[in-house]
């Protein structure tokens, strides 16, 4: 087996306490656990030059204020697939983190938001296709993240160097 895609997850948006117990505990069997046992399936056949794409999310980046739990699961896929492609090194297989930002798929409308989209949100919308592009380029030549598109490479970049406090404040703002 060359490639591997784990692309399976959901969310739900919305404060804490308003989002179902069973939603909570079901983000994090399927956006972590799941990938997790997938991997461990796959990885057996898996061989030289093999690729490993984990869809994490930008939202990984920074703690998400109404997203709590989705951001949290997709910071366990960051973590766990940046170890991965270290640990696997040695038998030439290299793991991927795919982090967009919004995609323009029936992602918002499963979260089942409780109001509207965030206008930051909709003014970054990628386009699936790009994003997979742009996902697959850089699993060829092995880069252990893949961060699609200008405003989320920014964003990427101001959660290493700006305070998550106030991040986390002008997010509330917008």
């Amino acid at each position: 087996m060359k490639y591997l895609v784990n692309a399976a997850g959901f969310g739900k948006i919305g404060p804490v306490g308003s989002i179902a117990s069973g939603d909570e505990t079901g983000m994090v069997r399927v956006n972590c656990e799941a990938l997790v046992a997938v991997t461990h399936l796959v990885l057996p056949y898996m061989t030289h030059n093999s690729r490993i794409l984990m869809f994490a999310s930008a939202a990984s980046f920074l703690p998400q204020p109404d997203f709590a739990v989705y951001a949290a699961t997709k910071a366990f896929v960051l973590s766990y697939s940046r170890a991965l492609n270290e640990e696997l090194k040695d038998r030439d297989i290299a793991v991927t983190a795919v982090c967009p930002g919004p995609v323009r798929t029936e992602f918002f409308d499963i979260a089942e938001t409780t109001g509207q989209i965030p206008l930051y949100k909709m003014l970054v919308m990628a386009n699936p296709r790009h994003v997979v592009r742009k996902a697959i380029k850089d699993s060829i030549v092995k880069r252990d993240i893949s961060v699609y598109g200008l405003t989320m490479k920014a964003f990427h970049l101001l959660t290493k160097v700006v305070p998550h406090r106030l991040l986390l404040y002008v997010m509330r703002k917008f």
